[in-house]
């Protein structure tokens, strides 16, 4: 809402990228935002099975804009393609629920360990994003980030694990974790950005803790 009331006060445009909570997560509209673009091939459909994105607004005008754009550029998705995402959003609302439960779980897990540092996950209270996320979410990702110093221990960290895949999406039903440095994002060459699946939680922190020990 800070964001939004700021920008309109200096007639700017406001554009949320909502992909990791999804709309079951937060809803930009309703805190101020003009327009909403997300990824459906990550949470939304969760199954890693097809490419979609949306753009969402309650501007006229914005609306017609984008959707003449679309018309003329022939971005529209195929009759497969959507088929498949009307299947995956009949079970949005339960894998979003075991994303947050294994991230939660995670996350704890995580920040009790000495040889990991920079835990963050909004829904910790102890997180600085924390106050924000609980006003404005209904359901916090599983998308959570932490730090194991250096390029080596979470080359170790992923070969080590059993249920971990290393993969740049996330969202999906399969556990995955991603070195962010190697694609040049400006982070620490430990910093692992970590999207929790909707594998049995006890299994997920089982085999995360020995992957861990076993990287050293």
């Amino acid at each position: 809402r800070a964001v939004a009331g700021a920008a309109h006060a200096a007639g700017a445009l406001v554009a949320v990228d909502n992909t990791t909570a999804t709309p079951l997560g937060q809803r930009p509209l309703d805190l101020g935002a003009d327009v909403v673009v997300a990824s459906g091939t990550k949470a939304l459909t969760g199954h890693s099975d097809l490419l979609l994105g949306y753009l969402v607004t309650r501007d006229a005008g914005l609306r017609d804009s984008a959707t003449t754009w679309r018309t003329t550029t022939g971005g529209v998705p195929g009759a497969f393609d959507c088929w498949l995402a009307h299947r995956s959003l009949a079970t949005l609302d339960l894998r979003l629920a075991r994303h947050t439960a294994n991230a939660g779980a995670l996350a704890d897990l995580l920040a009790a360990r000495p040889d990991v540092t920079g835990v963050r996950w909004p829904g910790r209270p102890d997180d600085p994003a924390y106050p924000v996320a609980s006003a404005q979410m209904r359901r916090v990702p599983g998308v959570l980030s932490f730090d194991l110093g250096d390029e080596g221990r979470v080359a170790r960290f992923l070969g080590a694990s059993r249920l971990v895949a290393a993969a740049t999406s996330f969202g999906g039903l399969h556990t995955t974790a991603d070195r962010r440095a190697q694609w040049g994002d400006a982070t620490t060459p430990g910093f692992v950005r970590f999207s929790c699946g909707v594998e049995d939680t006890a299994d997920l922190l089982a085999d995360v803790a020995a992957a861990l020990d076993a990287a050293g």
